[in-house]
Formats: C-alpha cells, sequence, structure tokens
C-alpha cells in the first residue's frame, strides 16, 4: 500500500512539474513575442534609431529567458534562438535589408520553442 501512494505521490509530482515548466515557457515566450511585435513594428517605419531602446529591452528579455529557460528546455532549442538573436545586434546598429528576415526567423524560433514545450502526444513520446 506504501508503495502504491509513493508511486502516486511521484506521478502527481512529475505532473505538476510538467505544468509548470510549460506555463513558464508559454510565460516568457510570450513576452518575447510582443516584444518582437513592437520591434517589428518599429522596423517597418525604417527608423533605425528609434528600434534601439526596443532592441535593447528584447535582447535583455532574452538573456533574462534563456537563464529561466536553461533549466527546463533542451538546450538545443534555446542556442537556436539565440543564435538568431545574437545576428540580429550588428543589423539593428546598420541599416540592413535582411533585418527583417531576420526577426521572422526569431519569430518562428520563439514559436518553435514555445510550442514544442506545449503537451501534446507527440511531444511526449
Amino acid at each position: 500500500m506504501k508503495r502504491v501512494k509513493l508511486g502516486i505521490a511521484i506521478l502527481l509530482l512529475l505532473v505538476l512539474l510538467s505544468i509548470g515548466t510549460m506555463l513558464t515557457v508559454q510565460h516568457q515566450t510570450k513576452a518575447l513575442l510582443e516584444q518582437l511585435d513592437d520591434l517589428e513594428s518599429i522596423v517597418d517605419t525604417g527608423d533605425l534609431e528609434a528600434a534601439e531602446a526596443p532592441f535593447t529591452e528584447f535582447t535583455a528579455q532574452w538573456e533574462q529567458t534563456e537563464r529561466i529557460l536553461n533549466f527546463v528546455v533542451w538546450r538545443d532549442r534555446i542556442v537556436s534562438v539565440d543564435e538568431t538573436i545574437s545576428h540580429l545586434d550588428p543589423m539593428c546598429s546598420s541599416d540592413c535589408d535582411e533585418l527583417k528576415s531576420e526577426l521572422q526567423e526569431a519569430r518562428m524560433w520563439i514559436q518553435r520553442l514555445r510550442q514544442g514545450e506545449f503537451p501534446l502526444l507527440r511531444n511526449i513520446f
């Protein structure tokens, strides 16, 4: 009987940890995507000087999010986002035509990160 209770307690703990992980990833990536929306709208206007402050906020948010997600997400998923965001820094400081496509790629990787942690059967097995 004690083994059954222990097994149920461990299973419940694993479910709660999974839910907590999913909610953490959802919250962190939502904040990043919202900041990315703001940054993309400013870049669309063509005013790169106005994009400096939102870009700095976005990269600071990513650094904070990266530290948090390193504990709960596979590192290779985080590296993909990190590489794309590191490409943005030199592009934001100069007038580069590829900036919009890099922002879209960053969005894609963040969305993949977000969807990859959602509890679907294909993510479990």
